[in-house]
């Protein structure tokens, strides 16, 4: 008897509670393997562990990265790993926010062992609380760390839409969508105007009743008319970027030479799990785009350092990197074109053009010129048509989240080596 696991739910006429009264899978699903562990951490002795008040010493344990992971039967060789951007945490992947299969387990579906991470310092991996209570016992307010994510009227107005009129506020200005009336790029980019196919009203379950109704809601009043925009399930998704405590580290060969805690710790976790895989494609998202970067730079340091034997067996342990809606560049991470001459690189973006992608022609066109493959595909070149129309910079929670992932499979299955790994998932198998 198979010990794969089916993963299905019954759709029956009768409605179950909230938010699962409908299948977000498109199907049954079945996995050999599931978990969760963490990658990575470092040891730290604190005084400040649990209290601003020093204590004696103890031990907490940072830098860690959350890792979740499901492995589908006949898998391929080469898993994915799939890191999510900044104010976000690994459950974007997971299901869109009105409750549709979401990219990981797409990925799964199709034949990939697919891991998820949290980036460290963030999310299920934790943080350094023990930075905050020694700051506010040093009275060192200007090392405080920032934690803010990105607030709910900033998601609307970075990916979903407007407030205007222009200078105004959630109280005082009215929020409309891309393409309504009044939408201030219109008339100086109208190929680009137009409404988007994110998880906004009228998509069903787009919207929490009890936010929109402002139950229970803290401070002033929002403009009535912004109700429904400022109830979207999507702003649940945000988490504040605790990467933040995570100590900065040094790169010689970067430019600047100081490198932040999340590109620090993630990276190098990132580097520790392709490691630890024996072989991994990589998809990196928006602020992750420089963390993927930096993993290559830690996988060439194991290298020098001898760590997986043969001289470039941990650079070669990354089997392709894709980098969506993300940072390219190289010198941050001291990294040159070269270094991607045998590791297929694609850069992703959705319909709306993102300054956090500008430069990526250029890198892209670099790696080709180093001997590499590396490819940019914009889905509102016009090879697509209108089909991917008003998909913005959170693609994988979009109303089209799954038919853009299926391009990015393509573009895997053609240019990234991964036969069948072998084996089984039966009874008794290890």
């Amino acid at each position: 008897m198979s010990a794969a696991v089916v993963v299905s739910f019954a759709a029956t006429a009768s409605a179950t509670v909230y938010p699962t009264d409908k299948r977000h899978l498109t199907g049954p699903l079945r996995i050999c393997d599931q978990g969760s562990f963490f990658v990575g951490g470092v040891p730290k002795i604190t005084q400040y562990a649990n209290s601003v008040a020093p204590s004696s010493y103890q031990e907490l344990i940072i830098t860690q990265m959350y890792v979740q992971f499901q492995v589908p039967p006949n898998a391929r060789r080469w898993p994915l790993i799939m890191v999510h951007g900044g104010g976000y945490s690994g459950s974007c992947l997971e299901s869109t926010p009105d409750g549709r299969e979401g990219w990981f387990s797409r990925s799964v579906r199709r034949g990939l062992a697919t891991y998820v991470v949290d980036q460290a310092g963030r999310g299920r991996s934790g943080f350094d609380r023990s930075f905050i209570n020694e700051s506010i016992a040093t009275g060192n307010l200007a090392g405080f760390p920032n934690l803010g994510n990105t607030s709910s009227s900033g998601i609307w107005t970075a990916w979903f839409g407007f407030i205007v009129p222009s200078g105004s506020d959630i109280i005082t200005g009215t929020m409309i969508q891309r393409g309504d009336p009044g939408d201030p790029t219109c008339a100086s980019d109208p190929f680009h105007c137009a409404h988007t196919v994110q998880v906004i009203p009228p998509v069903p379950h787009s919207v929490d009743p009890s936010i929109e109704a402002r139950v229970g809601a803290i401070g002033p009043a929002a403009n009535p008319a912004n109700d429904t925009y400022l109830a979207l399930e999507h702003y649940k998704y945000g988490v504040p970027n605790t990467n933040v405590t995570l100590p900065n580290s040094t790169c010689s060969t970067c430019n600047p030479p100081t490198i932040n805690g999340a590109d620090t710790w993630s990276g190098r976790d990132l580097a520790t799990l392709v490691e630890g895989l024996k072989g991994a494609i990589v998809a990196t998202h928006s602020q992750s785009g420089s963390v993927g970067h930096h993993m290559v730079r830690y996988l060439k340091e194991d290298d020098a350092a001898g760590k997986c034997g043969a001289p470039g067996a941990c650079l070669a342990m990354l089997k392709g990197l894709i980098t969506i809606d993300g940072v390219c560049s190289f010198a941050n991470t001291g990294l040159t074109a070269a270094d991607f001459a045998n590791i297929p690189y694609l850069v992703f973006r959705g319909w709306y053009p993102s300054p956090i992608s500008n430069g990526c022609d250029g890198t892209v066109a670099a790696i080709k010129a180093a001997g590499g493959t590396a490819d940019f595909i914009k889905l509102d070149d016009p090879s697509f048509g209108t089909r991917f129309q008003g998909v913005t910079h959170m693609m994988m929670m979009s109303t089209k989240s799954l038919e853009v992932f299926d391009e990015i499979l393509k573009w895997a299955d053609k240019n990234i080596k991964n036969p069948p790994a072998g084996g089984s998932c039966e009874d008794g198998d290890d």
